[in-house]
């Protein structure tokens, strides 16, 4: 499979330093990454997690040991110890959007970086921590890679999505909510779920029919790859789904000494 989408991305960013582009989405996070030609996404898992203060040196370092600047670091993955209020979610993003300006990793207001924040129902962790990140490198295949950041099931216009609601008609509205969101992301990146290589589900209260047709179904063929499911919610308090999806070829995983 050729190494760029099949359609015509729209509004991209170039991040020339970190040889990929961004289809933007806000100061936070942008919505998806796709590696320059000749490059590809590698995904590193942390066996042990670090807190997030110190996973800025550990990704300067290991990025180092790999040969490649600090700019090709295009996602991280974040576990935080409880969903927060809107408020505190404002405050939270502060010092690690002045460590992406201090990386060259924002493009005027918009983030160059995917982001996910997952607030584990089942031991979560006592501090913000990373458990994985991901970055450019030369490709060792011809293989397709990119990356989307999480989507909650909440709306552009930062409303929760059957807020308060835990019903079946609600965790079902809830649940299409992402699935479609990340779909039209993938669409606007010119890819589609066939191009994924994992997609992840996040949620602690049951959705009822999720595998059928009307839910995760309309993932096609691509779902007998299956789907990571998490017990646990968006970092936003009042979410309750989250849905990922990405393709990687390679997957490591980093021991902390």
């Amino acid at each position: 499979m050729s190494n760029q989408p099949h359609g015509q991305p729209v509004a991209l960013i170039e991040n020339s330093a970190g040889n990929y582009k961004i289809l933007p989405s806000g100061a936070a996070y942008c919505s998806g990454i796709i590696p320059d030609p000749g490059f590809e996404v590698i995904r590193v898992e942390l066996q042990s997690w670090l807190p997030l203060e110190r996973a800025y040196a550990f990704i300067e370092t290991y990025l180092k040991g790999v040969g490649r600047p600090v700019q090709a670091f295009c996602g991280i993955e974040l576990r935080v110890p409880e969903p927060l209020t809107f408020d505190k979610w404002s405050t939270f993003n502060v010092p690690y959007l002045e460590q992406l300006r201090k990386w060259a990793l924002m493009s005027g207001d918009y983030s160059l970086v995917c982001r996910s924040n997952i607030a584990l129902d089942l031991y979560p962790p006592t501090a913000t921590s990373m458990c994985a990140f991901s970055f450019t490198a030369p490709a060792t295949s011809n293989g397709l890679t990119f990356l989307l950041s999480g989507q909650a099931d909440i709306g552009p216009d930062n409303k929760i999505i059957a807020e308060g609601e835990i019903g079946s008609q609600a965790m079902q509205q809830r649940a299409r909510f992402t699935i479609d969101t990340v779909a039209e992301t993938l669409k606007k990146l010119g890819f589609s779920w066939e191009d994924t290589t994992r997609v992840a589900l996040f949620h602690a209260h049951d959705i009822p029919e999720l595998w059928g047709p009307a839910l995760l179904g309309t993932i096609g063929e691509p779902i007998r790859r299956g789907v990571l499911v998490y017990r646990a919610r968006p970092p936003i308090a009042g979410g309750e789904v989250e849905l990922e999806a990405r393709a990687i070829r390679r997957d490591l995983v980093a021991t902390i000494l």
